[in-house]
């Protein structure tokens, strides 16, 4: 599991700043890159993704932005650097998430 170290250590990318601005806030790139850090430091929802190598963290109020960072472990730099951003609004209900049994239908013909 993560360690305070590796949380630490995050290098956040630019694709994942200008991520941030575009979808989560317009901050200057000090403010959104010090804002990814701090969610992602406060944020208690990290989930470690299948192959090992990498997580998701998903922050949710009292911190003042909602979104999901996605980091890997970079061999190169030998720690976590954080790729991209996503929003990660609680209310958003996603698609795959259907009822067991519910089916999609296809909307009616009309005849003349």
């Amino acid at each position: 599991m993560l360690t305070p170290q590796d949380i630490s250590s995050l290098f956040v990318t630019p694709h994942a700043v200008e991520q941030f601005q575009q979808r989560i806030a317009p901050l200057s790139e000090a403010k959104a890159r010090r804002f990814i850090l701090a969610g992602i430091r406060q944020a208690e929802n990290m989930r470690v993704q299948s192959d090992g190598l990498s997580f998701r963290v998903r922050t949710r109020h009292p911190f003042p932005f909602e979104f999901r960072a996605y980091c890997v472990f970079d061999l190169e730099r030998g720690h976590f650097v954080v790729t991209t951003i996503v929003r990660g609004d609680s209310n958003v209900k996603r698609k795959r998430r259907r009822k067991a049994g519910q089916t999609k239908t296809s909307p009616r013909k009309e005849t003349d």
